[in-house]
């Protein structure tokens, strides 16, 4: 990397102009950043809803900040509840299906938008299920003597992918209306097809559809009213590719007659909630997707951005070769089949296409044992790709959103202990000319993790109706409540004005139950948030010994919760 795309510099240099601006200086980013602006978290004693309601509107902020807190549940601002929408083993559709382990991304689908309705009293809440706890799903204890059996692996591979549920409102709570022909389960047992330059290639094994989808976390939403189920971590079901020896997590690659290629996995996945048609998009490429963030170019061109959730790893933005059609949705239901994917260079502030034709002489150089001969192999081994044609390297990318009023890009950097970066920051890009589809931009530091600012490790981030970011973070399990985490007490849900003198502060709005991470949150007008509550009690040593029983105060079960109350102040 040479040093003019070396990230942690050029990150250490941009939070250093952003505090000297602001009339402050900063020695560096994560661990060192104790001399970074002071954050203002602040608590205030429980009172009445009307009491808070008025001490929030005194603050200008929608709620009274939270304390940061270990208890094992959902701990909210006077004002708000909440309620379990759906959750493990609920099931949601006519044959029986149950809801799966681990809820990640949800979007809200109206049941009448395909007539141009937005009802919020009934509709399609699409969910990923990214992954699986082997003890609470499968019975499987990791280390056991014993192999894991073929029944074991079908109940996790049920387990994971992504849900349609179909839900209905009434007297203020939410039902599912299990007897919906909307209703579907898309797992690590169904057939998808592959769309795009890699379908049929030999990357793939000529295959022009796979087994399954897994991995599921983040997504998005398109304007014509697609899903985007992004497949993140799916090296631990079948290995990270062909190339290397295939060695997973799980093992499934162990069961010969089912297992995939790995090469089937790590690609957005679109669906149509409405219809249930299903198709892997292999040209937006392959990697750990975070999620996908959907804008329209100034030609009309769809744009879509994404992170590689992973450390040293890159940001890409997807261009479509087709043009979107407001009014036609058929027009637009295969844009995302064709176009040319482009990685981010910091230090030059350019996106690099990445495509074979033309860089043949770069990839003919030893590439770590990939060969790189095509543009489906440029798409399917697309973090080799990028490295060497000079993306920077950053720290964990994971959620990327558009402001809706900017148009600006913002990046939660999750950390990256390789970077001495512990506690991660969110970046900001501004395309040049505000336009989706320029090759250039400018970037700067929006906001800081660390003890200052309350919050470490940003992960999912979503945009209120005022251009205001909330976002939640991500805290690995095992570090929660000790170390350089402990200020932070379980993982949590913060609000971050994006405008005037306290731009980038973090406000502590939610607190998840024990040992869990809050992801997936979509709004529904300005009173309702889904959430989803991801892996309570991960650490249990034992079903004896488990340390979450949330929800129901037996088991913990992930699932997905409906928060009411003001979220615009």
């Amino acid at each position: 990397m040479t040093e003019q795309n070396n990230w942690k510099k050029l990150v250490q240099e941009k939070v250093s102009r952003r505090n000297f601006l602001r009339g402050a200086s900063v020695l560096g980013v994560g661990a060192a950043a104790a001399s970074l602006p002071a954050g203002v978290l602040q608590a205030a004693a429980p009172a009445l809803a009307v009491a808070a309601s008025a001490k929030a509107q005194a603050m200008g902020l929608p709620f009274v900040p939270t304390e940061p807190t270990d208890v094992d549940d959902v701990t909210l601002p006077e004002g708000y509840s909440y309620q379990v929408v759906i959750k493990r083993g609920d099931v949601f559709t006519r044959d029986g299906k149950t809801f799966g382990d681990n809820a990640d991304w949800t979007g809200w689908y109206p049941i009448d938008a395909l007539e141009g309705g937005s009802s919020a009293e009934e509709g399609l809440l699409v969910v990923n299920n990214e992954y699986f706890g082997e003890m609470f799903v499968s019975g499987f204890i990791p280390g056991q003597e014993a192999a894991k059996t073929s029944e074991q692996i079908l109940i996790e591979k049920e387990s994971v992918g992504f849900a349609i549920v179909h839900l209905k409102k009434a007297d203020g709570k939410w039902t599912i209306v299990t007897d919906s022909d909307y209703a579907k389960r898309f797992d690590a047992t169904v057939t998808i097809p592959l769309t795009g330059p890699v379908a049929g290639d030999k990357v793939v094994g000529g295959k022009t559809e796979v087994i399954g989808t897994l991995g599921n976390c983040s997504g998005g939403q398109t304007p014509w009213l697609t899903g985007l189920s992004c497949e993140e971590n799916y090296q631990s079901y079948y290995g990270e590719d062909s190339v290397n020896e295939p060695e997973s997590v799980y093992g499934w690659e162990k069961e010969a007659d089912t297992a995939e290629l790995p090469e089937a996995f790590g690609w957005v996945v679109e669906m149509d909630p409405f219809t249930g048609v299903t198709k892997k998009r292999t040209a937006m490429g392959r990697f750990r997707h975070e999620n996908v963030a959907i804008g329209i170019g100034k030609s009309g061109k769809v744009v879509a951005y994404m992170g590689d959730d992973s450390r040293d790893e890159c940001v890409y933005k997807f261009i479509s070769d087709g043009v979107y059609d407001a009014a036609n949705r058929e027009a637009n239901l295969d844009i995302l089949e064709t176009g040319t994917l482009y990685a981010a260079n910091f230090g030059s502030a350019k996106w690099i296409p990445l495509v074979y034709e033309g860089n043949e002489k770069a990839f003919a150089e030893p590439l770590s044992g990939y060969t790189i001969d095509s543009l489906a192999a440029v798409l399917t081994y697309t973090n080799v790709a990028a490295r060497k044609l000079g993306a920077t390297r950053t720290d964990r990318p994971e959620d990327i959103e558009i402001h809706p009023m900017t148009g600006d890009i913002y990046i939660a950097f999750t950390n990256n202990s390789n970077h001495g970066n512990f506690h991660g920051q969110i970046t900001r890009i501004m395309e040049t000319d505000a336009d989706h589809e320029s090759l250039t931009f400018n970037w700067d530091i929006f906001s800081v993790g660390g003890p200052q600012n309350g919050y470490s490790s940003p992960d999912n981030l979503i945009f209120d109706s005022k251009g205001d970011l909330w976002v939640v973070t991500d805290v690995s399990s095992g570090s929660l409540n000790g170390g350089i985490y402990k200020f932070m007490g379980n993982n949590a849900m913060f609000y971050l004005p994006t405008t005037g003198d306290n731009a980038g502060k973090a406000y502590r709005f939610a607190t998840g139950p024990g040992q869990a991470e809050m992801t997936g949150p979509t709004f529904l007008g300005n009173d309702t948030l889904f959430l989803s509550v991801q892996h309570p009690g991960e650490e249990s040593p034992s079903m004896d010994e488990l340390t979450s029983v949330w929800p129901d105060g037996d088991v913990p079960r992930a699932g997905v919760i409906a928060i009411t109350g003001p979220f615009i102040s």
